[in-house]
């Protein structure tokens, strides 16, 4: 028969204090708080930081615009004709027009070309009879230019009575030979430059109606302008 007087497993002895069991209880509260620290370290860990700086790429503008209702840039459209000629006839006067260009924006000027393209149903036809008796700009005075907005007409009213003319291409030279020997380099462009232009009548000697009756032909001219 077992010692009733012999402590039982999970009693304390007669006579000790009960420093066992307040250990192990003392111990897992250690073993919970350590558990609790671990947790906290790794949600910091669980952290992430950024830092950003952000960088702005911008181009140069350039803008190029003519008091006909011409212009380019960061618009863009077609201006009217600086000349419309009907009834051409045998001997008909030599036709002058102007026009202004204007140009603008941030960004340097590395050169101004000036081309003309022919076109129009009777273009082989008249491409040879017509010629371009002048065609010249002045950088002197003032050129007014609504971007957009026709405000000249085609007048010469403006164009520089001083300053220096300088030709553009060989004058007198059929449209089909001036046209077709460009593009043609503006020297030194600048803005605020007039140009004029005189185109001849038609001919005294083209008075076969079966050819030069009803022909039309167009003279498209572009200004190109490019930067450093």
């Amino acid at each position: 028969m077992p010692d009733t007087d012999v402590p039982q497993p999970g009693e304390n002895s007669p006579g000790r204090p009960a420093g066992r069991l307040n250990k192990k209880i003392t111990l897992s509260a250690v073993f919970l708080l350590l558990l609790g620290s671990v947790a906290t370290i790794g949600a910091w860990a669980a952290w992430t930081v950024s830092n950003s700086n952000t960088s702005t790429l911008s181009t140069n503008t350039i803008l190029l615009d003519d008091n006909q209702g011409g212009e380019a840039g960061s618009a863009t459209s077609t201006g009217t004709a600086i000349m419309n000629v009907s009834n051409l006839e045998p001997g008909s006067a030599a036709t002058t027009a102007c026009i202004g260009l204007d140009f603008s924006g941030t960004a340097g000027i590395s050169s101004l070309t000036l081309s003309a393209t022919l076109g129009g149903a009777g273009a082989s036809t008249l491409q040879g009879q017509l010629t371009m008796n002048t065609a010249e700009l002045n950088t002197s005075g003032t050129v007014t230019v609504t971007p957009g907005s026709n405000t000249n007409s085609g007048s010469c009213t403006n164009y520089p009575s001083t300053g220096t003319n300088t030709t553009v291409g060989t004058q007198g030279a059929t449209l089909q030979n001036w046209s077709g020997s460009g593009p043609y380099t503006i020297s030194s462009p600048v803005t605020n430059t007039w140009y004029k232009f005189t185109i001849s009548g038609l001919p005294s000697g083209d008075s076969n109606c079966a050819t030069y009756c009803n022909q039309t032909i167009t003279v498209a001219l572009t200004w190109t302008l490019t930067t450093t």
